[in-house]
């Protein structure tokens, strides 16, 4: 798509506004909330602060994990350019954050607290793969990657690692595979829909 703005010329617009504006909210929130009054906490959830099923996922442990998150966010921006306006980016990273949490809350009740949008960023690449499935060359290649990504998170336990170590926790990788689950779903129904 191209935009002509007298002399500005924009090439295809496309997620980066809703990265960015997604990234600075993340930050905002790293810099002035404490993470454990809006992190997904099973029992303040059983509680009624039914928010933390959202928020759990805006949270961050320490700055690197931040820092993975964002770095996370804008390289799938990048990759699924073609596919990603700032609505549809939310959206798919609104609902699979939304699948995450819940999928946390119905099949993993060992969890009790969760915080991070590493889950959702494993849906928005599943959703991804779906899109360009059969368009784009290299669809099998990202699938490929992300497959071998969740099988040495999930072999490792999500102790051992250089992310582990960075993050200051447990990386969550049942959250890795629900969010890859809840992304494929919304990517096939966006398929069917098309």
């Amino acid at each position: 798509m191209w935009v002509d703005v007298g002399s500005l010329v924009f090439t295809k617009i496309s997620g980066w506004p809703a990265a960015a504006g997604l990234s600075l909210l993340l930050l905002l929130l790293w810099l002035s909330v404490p993470s454990d009054t809006l992190s997904f906490q099973r029992e303040a959830i059983a509680h009624g602060q039914w928010w933390r099923i959202i928020t759990g996922n805006l949270v961050h442990t320490n700055g690197w994990h931040l820092l993975l998150n964002v770095a996370g966010l804008w390289l799938l921006t990048q990759i699924f350019s073609d596919e990603l306006n700032s609505r549809r980016l939310l959206a798919v990273i609104g609902l699979c954050s939304l699948g995450v949490t819940l999928g946390i809350w119905l099949w993993v009740p060992e969890t009790q607290w969760y915080m991070g949008l590493s889950g959702a960023l494993h849906g928005l690449f599943a959703w991804g793969i779906v899109q360009e499935w059969g368009h784009r060359r290299s669809a099998g290649l990202l699938l490929a990657g992300l497959l071998l990504k969740l099988s040495v998170d999930w072999l490792g336990g999500g102790t051992d690692g250089p992310s582990a170590a960075l993050i200051g926790a447990r990386v969550h990788v049942e959250s890795h595979v629900i969010g890859a689950m809840s992304g494929a779903m919304l990517g096939l129904l966006n398929r069917a829909r098309r």
